[in-house]
C-alpha cells in the first residue's frame, strides 16, 4: 500500500470541523467527506454490501491501491439541545440503551474481523469508531451483575483473544443480538475527549450540563 491511511489525522480534522452531529448518518457523511478530501485517489463507499454477505452493510469502505479499509461507526446520545452560530439546531434524543449500544459496538469489531478473514490479501486495516455524549459508556456498568457486563466498553477494559462474550442468563434480547460474540484478537478500550460545547453557548445549560462533552473510542483491526 503506497499511501498510509492516518486515522489519527482524519479524526483530528473531524474534530476541527465539527463538535457535534445530528445523527449517525450525519457523522458518516462528514467523515467520508474528510477521507475523500485527504485521499483523492481513494474509492469511498457508504453502506457497502460485500459480495460474500448480502446482509452486511459496511458504514464506510475506503479502498486505496486495491486494499480495503472498512470503518464501522456508532453515535449514541443523551438528550441535548444546541444551536450553532449558523443557526443549525442539534436536538439530540435520549437513547439510553447502553446494553444494546455496547453489544452493537463489539459486534462491529467482529464484523471487521470477518471482513479481514474473507478478503484476506485485499484487507489492509479496519476501524470501529464510537462517539457519544453519554459518559456511562466510558464508565461502564455499575457492577458485574448487569445483563451486559461482558459487553462493557469501560475505559481501559481489555478483551482477550477467544473470550466468549455472553448476556446474563436472565436477559431477554431480540434475535439480532441474541448470539454470543468471540473475537479473534485482543482489544482494549481507550476513550478520549472528542469535543466540548462551551457552557455559554448552550441554552438551559443546567438541564444539559452533563451532556455537553463528547467522547470517542477507536479500535483498530489489522
Amino acid at each position: 500500500m503506497n499511501t498510509t491511511f492516518n486515522i489519527e489525522g482524519i479524526i483530528g480534522n473531524l474534530k476541527e470541523k465539527r463538535k457535534i452531529f445530528t445523527s449517525e448518518a450525519d457523522l458518516q457523511l462528514e467523515l467520508a467527506g474528510i477521507i475523500k478530501n485527504e485521499y483523492k485517489d481513494a474509492t469511498v463507499r457508504l453502506e457497502y454490501c460485500p459480495d460474500f454477505d448480502s446482509n452486511m452493510h459496511i458504514d464506510i469502505l475506503v479502498i486505496i491501491d486495491r486494499k480495503w479499509i472498512p470503518i464501522e461507526l456508532k453515535y449514541k446520545t443523551k438528550k441535548f439541545y444546541y444551536k450553532d452560530t449558523d443557526g443549525c439546531v442539534y436536538n439530540l434524543k435520549e437513547q439510553s440503551a447502553h446494553d444494546c449500544g455496547c453489544y452493537d459496538y463489539i459486534k462491529d469489531i467482529k464484523r471487521i474481523e470477518t471482513i479481514k478473514d474473507q478478503k484476506k490479501e485485499d484487507f489492509e486495516v479496519g476501524y470501529t469508531i464510537f462517539i457519544t455524549n453519554d459518559e456511562l459508556y466510558k464508565k461502564g456498568p455499575r457492577n458485574d451483575d448487569v445483563s451486559y457486563a461482558q459487553f462493557s466498553l469501560k475505559d481501559e477494559r481489555e478483551i482477550s483473544v477467544k473470550d466468549k462474550l455472553m448476556w446474563k442468563k436472565n436477559k431477554s434480547v431480540d434475535n439480532e443480538r441474541k448470539n454470543s460474540i468471540i473475537l479473534n484478537n485482543r482489544h482494549r478500550f481507550k476513550w478520549e475527549t472528542f469535543s466540548t460545547i462551551n457552557e455559554d453557548k448552550i441554552e438551559n445549560f443546567d438541564e444539559y450540563k452533563n451532556s455537553n462533552t463528547f467522547y470517542i473510542l477507536i479500535n483498530k483491526i489489522k
